[in-house]
């Protein structure tokens, strides 16, 4: 049974130098519409792609509109996601649907349905309305899937092959239908049209023509869900080493595959935006998101990390005799706390990366906070040293350093990084456990605890070693 649509033609490739060297010198002139667009789609639709992205809006609709529908279909599947759907908007304002429609249709299933979902349900429908009937079903059923789910990236660009076929039988149906050059594997299916198992291309090539695909198929076959969360998807892939995965529902129905394309680009686009949740920016925001975008991602972040520095603001305030007194410590404050946050982001990164690889059980969480503090104290040991040296070598250059001023220092550093450290890996394993984001905030959070740490150690032990510091100076300037 042939689920297909059409496949991307093989295009010469003008990736030299001297290819490259024309558009740049096209898009630094003042643009030739037809003579760029002629240029761009005879290159590889990512090269294309990234040539659009540098060009205005109007300028990359009119060349869109002189490229073959092929390849301005291949370079819109291949630019950034943000330039697109605002691409597509004006396309649609334009009433340039038919358009739009042929270009969606030559795409494959997976592609056509991430640059259907850009489009509101009113534009969909009419986009829709000018593709083939029943190609058009395929494509509003797949967006009816719930983006970032196995059945929400899965493509219906596939073979699937009657499980009482010969090797003859399903050499000829593959023929027939085109089979994507990517796919190494084939489903086979039973009459029900439930999964019972993969065919490697290689055993139809090696067993004898009147084999059996029961007999030559693998039946220990691992497929998801239909609502398989797509990073557990992309976890299966890394973990096995597929390069496609079969989709079913709860009945075992074949719906679709998932291809290893997909999960590089989920894989990027997931790293990407637990960098950016990190640090308190939107998840969706690129480059070319519009000011909108940029504001709801970031403002209200923003806001809570002028709440999150109070802490750390008061214990400054509170040791500010403290400061007026022994003004290296101004000097010293931005230090300590800068490498006990270093040394938070660093644990923090890496228990993230072991969160996104689903790394970490349960049970093992407490061997790491352990490892992460333990890592901590020796760093901040040996750093703590190497600070009470300078500042000791300090001492013999300038006045206001002293060598009992170093071991407090050095002190200070010991506990902010042994704490930053347990932080770092802390943060991400409490916000999972709650149900949340372990990247969303991560950064902030981390940074309001390692800062009011680092300033109320070295404040703290400053003002408790006092008496030893400055003889006769009476005590602490406590507010």
């Amino acid at each position: 049974m042939a689920h297909e649509m059409p496949n991307k033609p093989q295009r010469p490739s003008n990736s030299a130098e001297g290819g490259s060297e024309r558009i740049d010198a096209l898009i630094a002139a003042s643009i030739d519409v037809p003579l760029v667009a002629e240029v761009l789609q005879r290159q590889p639709a990512p090269d294309a792609a990234d040539a659009l992205e540098r060009l205005d809006e109007d300028d990359v609709r009119g060349v869109l509109a002189e490229m073959d529908d092929q390849a301005a279909a291949d370079a819109l599947a291949e630019m950034e996601s943000n330039l697109v759907s605002s691409i597509l908007d004006d396309l649609v304002d334009e009433q340039r649907h038919d358009e739009l429609g042929r270009m969606l249709s030559l795409l494959a299933p997976d592609d056509a349905v991430s640059l259907l979902r850009t489009l509101d349900d009113e534009d969909r429908s009419r986009v829709l309305g000018t593709i083939v009937p029943e190609q058009a079903e395929v494509l509003r059923g797949l967006v009816e899937h719930p983006p970032g789910t196995a059945a929400g990236m899965m493509t219906t660009r596939y073979v699937a092959l009657p499980a009482g076929a010969t090797v003859r039988d399903a050499v000829a149906i593959i023929r027939a239908a085109d089979v994507h050059q990517e796919l190494q594997f084939l489903p086979v299916t039973d009459p029900d049209g439930c999964l019972a198992g993969l065919v490697g291309l290689r055993a139809l090539l090696l067993e004898p023509s009147d084999t059996l695909l029961e007999d030559c198929m693998d039946t220990s076959v691992h497929a998801v869900r239909a609502g398989t969360d797509d990073e557990e998807v992309a976890r299966t892939f890394q973990k096995y080493d597929y390069t496609m995965l079969p989709v079913v529902d709860l009945h075992d129905r074949l719906l679709g595959i998932v291809t290893v394309d997909d999960v590089i680009d989920l894989i990027q686009s997931e790293q990407t935006e637990d960098a950016q949740r990190s640090v308190g920016a939107g998840a969706g925001e690129s480059v070319f998101s519009g000011l909108g975008t940029k504001m709801t991602g970031r403002l209200p972040w923003l806001f809570i990390s002028v709440l999150v520095m109070i802490p750390a603001s008061v214990v400054v305030l509170r040791f500010d005799g403290l400061i007026e007194e022994i003004a290296f410590l101004a000097v010293m404050m931005p230090m300590v706390a800068a490498l006990a946050g270093n040394a938070g982001h660093q644990s923090l990164a890496v228990t993230l990366r072991g969160l996104a690889l689903d790394e970490i059980p349960g049970e093992r969480i407490p061997s790491l906070l352990l490892r992460e503090l333990g890592s901590g104290l020796v760093t901040g040991g040996l750093l703590g040293g190497v600070l009470l040296l300078l500042v000791w070598s300090a001492s013999l250059i300038v006045e206001g350093p002293s060598l009992g001023l170093g071991i407090v220092m050095g002190l200070a550093l010991l506990v902010s990084m042994s704490i930053g450290t347990l932080t770092g890996a802390a943060v991400p394993l409490l916000l999972r456990r709650l149900g949340a984001d372990p990247a969303q905030g991560s950064c902030i959070v981390l940074i309001m605890i390692t800062d009011a740490v680092a300033f109320a150690s070295l404040l703290g032990f400053t003002w408790l070693a006092m008496a030893w510091l400055l003889p006769g100076s009476g005590g602490a300037s406590v507010q």
